[in-house]
């Protein structure tokens, strides 16, 4: 009976044991809010291989699409703040989407924990070769001698490439035509098969199509010029100053993660970022990298959620009249 009593004990000690070891084991889920192989999911994959190695844990890209990003970024608000449930968010799911969808079903401030962000990069207003207009202002009056006649491929309401025309369309006060396609990924083909004249892509898929000169590219959304394409002026050098949309790139975590829990992540991200080897293979292709703080990325993503209510309200407007 005694012998049968301290078994009985080791083994629950065992188990008490075994619990904290079983639970650091659980990997770490990294949500791509969007398909396998676009520039989220690779950047994603990039950092979270080295995440894996610097924390010692496995960590695993689930990618949940649909919606333009919303299901993918529903789950993570969902999640519990275990720092187990992360999600690499852009700012069509945490900036552009409050302004569009009233019942969206999260609040990107109120619903997360902001750990980083990581990246940015440009997107590049591209057209076929065989398209006339060669620069920025030649577009605009080829558009505007033909009202609403030219169309444009775009990724869908609330991408990027959608944001981006949008902006274009109310500074140059011009109204086009959106195709829109579910993303970037089948949108691209019809502007290279010249079915359609014009779209925004991001810099990083459109580098290697415009070096190969199966695109033209006429400007670059950024402030400064893209470092993979150093040859495309920006939309201010084309003559449309005040012009600036980029997509951005930020790992969140559920509402109320632990303050050590953050800062660790944090830690971890941005020093993958300085790695030698992992900065020059996201900057080939095509990101730029940044690395800030919890709070400062709290604060960015304040003003991009105000900057593009605004935005939205403004093209409403427009639309109306």
């Amino acid at each position: 009976m005694f012998l049968r009593t301290v078994a009985a004990g080791l083994a629950a000690l065992t188990l008490a044991i075994a619990a904290p070891a079983a639970r650091a084991e659980q990997p770490i889920s990294i949500v791509v809010a969007y398909a396998a192989g676009g520039t989220t999911d690779t950047l994603a994959r990039i950092i979270g291989a080295r995440l894996a190695d610097k924390l010692g844990t496995q960590v695993i890209i689930e990618n949940k699409a649909g919606a333009t990003g919303q299901i993918g970024s529903r789950y993570v608000a969902k999640a519990a703040p275990d720092g187990r449930t992360l999600q690499i968010a852009t700012q069509t799911t945490h900036a552009v989407a409050p302004a569009l969808y009233p019942n969206l079903g999260y609040d990107p401030l109120k619903d997360f924990t902001p750990i980083s962000l990581v990246a940015w990069s440009p997107l590049v207003l591209i057209t076929n070769p065989a398209f006339p207009p060669k620069t920025v202002q030649e577009l605009i009056a080829y558009i505007k001698a033909r009202p609403k006649e030219v169309s444009f491929a775009t990724g869908g309401r609330g991408d990027g490439s959608f944001m981006a025309a949008m902006f274009f369309n109310n500074m140059a006060k011009i109204n086009p035509v959106a195709v829109p396609f579910p993303g970037e990924a089948p949108a691209l083909p019809q502007v290279l098969g010249g079915q359609l004249p014009y779209m925004f892509c991001s810099a990083p898929t459109a580098a290697a199509p415009v070096d190969a000169g199966q695109l033209r590219g006429l400007a670059v959304t950024s402030k400064v010029r893209a470092s993979n394409l150093p040859n495309i002026p920006t939309m201010a050098e084309s003559g449309l100053p005040g012009y600036e949309m980029v997509n951005w790139w930020g790992f969140f975590g559920p509402a109320g993660m632990a303050p050590d829990l953050v800062q660790k992540l944090n830690t971890a991200f941005v020093e993958i970022l300085k790695e030698p080897e992992t900065s020059a293979k996201l900057k080939g292709l095509g990101y730029e990298l940044t690395g800030t703080s919890s709070d400062e990325f709290k604060k960015y993503v304040g003003t991009e959620i105000e900057k593009w209510a605004a935005l939205v309200k403004a093209e409403a407007a427009v639309q109306q009249q």
